[in-house]
């Protein structure tokens, strides 16, 4: 079942069950329906790790449940499915619960996909939007660091759960045959290209400190160095980053580390073996453009 998408539904009701267990098809989907409260919670504490995505058709469990998420620091991909046909979420009120993370501009969090039931049709692409956005939180960085905020608000989660969830989602997909149309739905909106000067700065710093840790470890017997070469090209290919500015990045911290070489005396032709860890980087970013493009159907 490791290639199949694991999903938690809490509803008022077992009205939505039929639908969902009618689109969402069993060969691609796991889907555990709830109407309890407790049991929804007691079953994400059980299998927090293995969630892929939630579902919420709750009005009045909605803000407790999410309440509790936060307290616990969970954040995982969801759709909030509404009875309404626009997509304007009423308000809930949050006047006796001040310590609420909830805002005005979203219920859960910032990566949640809102969908009308007369719409449930698409639940499936809403799956995947959810998860899309959901990788594009933050950063994939070490878990060694703090998480460098990005434009994308987090309010009160506990970091090393986020980045665990957003790793085993992208290997997930990453391995998953075919299931390939999560990565065509990158959210243009965190596309290197589309990002402002100061974006592009912060993110660019972020990888140049990735890629200064691949450098530094290729030689090494350095058994963490597949998972930070993973980290680098999982969050290059999301950004939708050019070949070209990697190569960029590379020829700077060759220049950097030539030119700490020359103050200390020493050649600088070892340098020349690190083209290495270019070429390895570029086939690997390769190698998931290529499993991301869908195969043409005979």
């Amino acid at each position: 079942m490791s290639g199949h998408l694991s999903i938690a539904v809490l509803a008022d009701s077992t009205d939505l069950l039929p639908l969902l267990s009618q689109y969402l098809v069993a060969d691609r989907y796991v889907l555990q329906y709830f109407t309890s409260q407790s049991e929804f919670l007691a079953q994400i504490e059980l299998s927090k790790t293995d969630l892929d995505c939630l579902i919420f058709y709750s009005q009045q469990q909605l803000l407790p449940v999410i309440n509790h998420l936060y307290d616990r620091g969970l954040i995982l991909p969801v759709v909030i499915i509404h009875r309404l046909v626009d997509h304007s979420l009423p308000q809930p009120d949050l006047s006796n619960t001040s310590d609420s993370p909830a805002s005005s501009s979203y219920i859960y969090q910032s990566s949640e996909v809102i969908l009308a039931v007369t719409e449930l049709s698409g639940i499936s692409s809403a799956i995947d939007k959810a998860i899309a956005k959901f990788l594009n939180l933050t950063p994939i960085v070490s878990t060694t660091e703090d998480p460098i905020p990005t434009t994308t608000e987090i309010t009160t989660v506990e970091p090393n759960f986020l980045l665990h969830q957003q790793r085993r989602l992208a290997q997930k997909l990453n391995e998953r045959l075919g299931y390939l149309a999560v990565y065509y739905k990158r959210n243009p909106r965190y596309f290197f290209r589309n990002l402002d000067r100061q974006e592009k700065r912060e993110l660019l710093d972020l990888l140049k400190s990735q890629y200064r840790k691949i450098v530094l470890d290729y030689f090494a017997d350095s058994s963490q160095l597949n998972d930070k070469i993973d980290e680098f090209v999982s969050a290059t290919f999301f950004r939708d980053m050019a070949v070209s500015e990697i190569v960029k990045i590379h020829m700077e911290l060759m220049e950097e580390f030539s030119n700490q070489l020359k103050l200390e005396g020493r050649s600088e032709d070892v340098l020349l073996d690190y083209r290495l860890t270019l070429i390895d980087i570029i086939a690997h970013l390769c190698e998931m453009y290529r499993r991301s493009v869908p195969r043409e159907v005979s």
